[in-house]
């Protein structure tokens, strides 16, 4: 398979999941851009994801969560200026980030292929664009981030939220990659060399978090 960020088929095989439910599943990283992915046959269906986000209880009443998504928000809103418009991608069934960055003076809309599927929303201009928990679901990231960027006006921020990894000892006890529907693993320099290929700006806010700037 082709590395589904820099499209290049420099694969070898990391690692093999040696216990629990997901045992025997297959993690292969590109030696160009260091992103490790589940081989394609061993990823869920469409139906088998969705049930599986079905079964997320993000609310927005929950401080815990909201306190999760300040990670991203806060960092965010101190790159904007009062009045920024906003989507928030792949929100989920209980969007709550959209809801924070609006009730700080930003307003947010959102999309989700499953609970906000509106496909109209992609072809607006924003200011900026958050994707939280999402990226490690998709077998062609770099689609996706083509797609924001397109959406994204001069000076415009994308913000994105996933765990990364550090080395093959880590990623042998990291309990991130036991979840079914995560299928890409990013490393910081998979977002290194996705900032070159898209000649953005890049800001780490955290080991989780990195702030990405369309030039103006």
């Amino acid at each position: 398979m082709s590395c589904g960020l820099c499209n290049q088929q420099a694969h070898e095989l990391f690692y093999t999941q040696q216990r629990g439910p997901l045992m025997g599943r297959d993690y292969w990283r590109c030696r160009n851009c260091n992103l490790i992915q589940v081989s394609e046959q061993q990823r869920l269906s469409r139906n088998e994801e969705k049930a599986v986000y079905d079964l997320h209880n993000n609310d927005p009443n929950d401080q815990r969560y909201r306190d999760f998504l300040a990670r991203v928000a806060t960092p965010l809103q101190q790159q904007l200026t009062p009045g920024a418009q906003g989507l928030d991608f792949g929100a989920g069934p209980g969007p709550t980030l959209s809801l924070m960055m609006t009730a700080a003076g930003f307003p947010c809309t959102t999309y989700d292929i499953y609970y906000a599927p509106y496909p109209e929303r992609l072809q607006a201009r924003y200011d900026y664009i958050t994707c939280t928990e999402v990226i490690e679901h998709l077998g062609q990231p770099a689609q996706v981030i083509q797609t924001l960027l397109s959406c994204l006006a001069p000076g415009g921020y994308l913000a994105l939220m996933t765990k990364r990894w550090t080395d093959l000892e880590h990623f042998k006890g990291w309990s991130y990659r036991n979840d079914p529907t995560h299928i890409s693993f990013f490393h910081r320099h998979s977002f290194d060399w996705l900032a070159k290929h898209w000649q953005l700006d890049i800001i780490y806010t955290s080991a989780d978090v990195v702030i990405l700037r369309v030039p103006s």
